[in-house]
């Protein structure tokens, strides 16, 4: 059987996800943001050694730290996906950017403008 192809595209809901190539529901996001407050006032990231010594923190239980390890590699690999950090309250609407979230691999994409920029395709 010949599956039907379709592009991605901004004004669809189904089309072949950029990710897993599978033809599915795509859910939409709108974005938002919240002010980095931090003491740095950059956006946080554990790599390298710190990375290492929180996976091998005695506080945290063993699945704890596998959760943590798998985030903050994903995250550190250029990864975009949703996740449930903490609650977060903004009425600060991103305009122009938007997020398709494939049903099938549950991989993100992000739009800009209406374009899809991540994942990059290869041209």
């Amino acid at each position: 059987m010949n599956q039907q192809t379709i592009e991605p595209s901004f004004k669809l809901n189904h089309f072949n996800c950029p990710s897993c190539n599978q033809l599915s529901e795509q859910a939409w996001f709108n974005t938002y943001a919240n002010l980095i407050q931090n003491a740095e006032g950059v956006p946080l990231r554990i790599q390298g050694a710190d990375l290492e010594r929180l996976y091998h923190n005695p506080q945290f239980p063993p699945e704890v730290r596998e959760q943590k390890l798998e985030y903050w590699t994903r995250v550190n690999s250029g990864e975009v996906f949703l996740d449930r950090w903490v609650p977060i309250h903004s009425d600060t609407f991103v305009a122009g950017m938007e997020l398709s979230v494939c049903h099938a691999c549950k991989k993100a994409a992000i739009w800009l403008g209406g374009e899809m920029v991540y994942p990059r395709q290869d041209e």
